[in-house]
C-alpha cells in the first residue's frame, strides 16, 4: 500500500501526466473531432488515418486516451493535496497553505472541465428582426435589430444582434447587443453571435400607408385576415402567400403592386438575419471558482515566499 501511495503521489508521475495531457490536448485541437472514419481517410494519409480511427483519437475527450490519464492526474493531485495539507496542519507555526489552495483550485478545475464536457449542450437559431424563440424556462428571446457594421473601405467590422428577453410578460433583458466576442449570459445559457445570412423578406403596404416586412415563414394578422409569407416563386418575381380568414384560406402568387386582401404587395427585399448560438455549460460556475482559487493560491504562495526572503 505504501508503494502505491508513493507512486500515486510522486512528482515524476505528475510531470509525465501533465506533459502527456498537454501534448495530446493540443493535437486534439488540430485533428477535427467527431468526423466519420471515411472523412479521416480522405483527410489524411493511410497510416495517419488508421491511427486516428483505431485509437479513437477522432473523439479524444471521450476516449480512454484522455479519460484514464486525466483520472490518474486527478488522483495524483488529490493525494498530494491531502498529504500536504495533513503535513501542514500538524505544524504549530510556519504553515504555508498557498499551495494547498492552488491544488484545490486545480482539482476544482478538473471536475468543472469534466462536468462541462459531459453536460455541454448547444443549439442555434436564425432570427430576422422581429422574430422570437422560446427558451427552456418559458421566456422568449426576440431579435430587435441586426447590424452588419463595416469599415470605411467596405471591409466587415462587426455583426451586432440587439436582443431582448421577456418572461411572463415582463422584460428581463432589453436592448442587449450580442457581438462575436461579447456573449449574453442568461440563466444557464450563454448566447453567442455566431453568423448571419441574407434572407428574403416581403414588403406589404396597408390601406393607411403602413408598411409591413415579413420574413419567409412569418405571418401577419391585419383585421380578420392572416397573411403567411411562404416563399418567393422560382424566378423570384412574385411572392407566394397563404391568406386566411376564419376557417377559409387560399394560396396566392402576387407581384409588386397587386392587392392581396386588404394589403398591397410592395415587393421582395433582402434583409440580414442573425445566427445565434445557445450554449449550456453546467460546469462554468465551478470553473470560475477554480480559476479564482488558483489565482488566490498562486498569489498567496508568492507572497509567503517574498515575505520569507525578506
Amino acid at each position: 500500500m505504501k508503494k502505491f501511495l508513493d507512486w500515486i503521489t510522486s512528482m515524476r508521475l505528475a510531470i509525465g501526466l501533465i506533459a502527456y495531457l498537454a501534448v495530446t490536448c493540443v493535437l486534439a485541437t488540430i485533428v477535427p473531432q467527431g468526423l466519420s472514419d471515411d472523412a479521416y481517410r480522405e483527410m489524411y494519409s493511410r497510416i495517419v488515418a488508421q491511427l486516428v480511427v483505431q485509437t479513437g483519437f477522432g473523439s479524444f475527450f471521450g476516449s480512454i486516451l484522455f479519460i484514464i490519464p486525466a483520472f490518474l492526474f486527478f488522483a495524483n493531485l488529490s493525494a498530494c493535496t491531502v498529504k500536504r495539507l495533513v503535513r501542514e496542519l500538524r505544524k504549530k507555526k510556519g504553515r504555508r497553505h498557498g499551495p494547498d489552495v492552488l491544488h484545490l483550485g486545480l482539482m476544482a478545475l478538473v471536475i468543472g472541465s469534466v462536468w462541462s464536457f459531459s453536460g455541454h449542450q448547444q443549439g442555434s437559431v436564425t432570427l430576422a428582426p422581429g422574430d422570437g424563440v422560446n427558451l427552456p424556462d418559458g421566456a422568449v428571446m426576440r431579435l430587435d435589430d441586426f447590424r452588419f457594421d463595416r469599415y470605411e473601405d467596405g471591409r466587415p467590422k462587426d455583426w451586432v444582434s440587439v436582443v431582448s428577453i421577456e418572461k411572463d410578460g415582463r422584460p428581463v433583458e432589453e436592448g442587449v447587443e450580442l457581438r462575436v466576442n461579447d456573449p449574453l449570459r442568461y440563466g444557464r445559457l450563454t448566447f453567442y453571435q455566431a453568423s448571419y445570412q441574407e434572407v428574403a423578406a416581403l414588403a406589404l403596404g396597408g390601406p393607411g400607408g403602413e408598411e409591413y416586412l415579413l420574413s419567409q415563414g412569418e405571418d401577419l394578422v391585419v383585421g380578420d385576415s392572416t397573411y403567411f409569407f411562404m416563399a418567393p416563386d422560382q424566378d423570384g418575381s412574385r411572392a407566394v402567400l397563404r391568406v386566411s380568414s376564419g376557417a377559409d384560406g387560399r394560396t396566392v402568387k402576387a407581384s409588386p403592386g397587386e392587392a392581396v386582401g386588404e394589403l398591397t404587395v410592395l415587393g421582395l427585399r433582402g434583409r440580414y438575419a442573425a445566427g445565434i448560438e445557445a450554449v449550456s455549460d453546467p460546469g462554468f460556475p465551478l470553473v470560475l471558482v477554480a480559476m479564482a482559487l488558483i489565482a488566490v493560491g498562486t498569489t498567496w504562495t508568492f507572497a509567503q515566499k517574498l515575505k520569507e526572503g525578506v
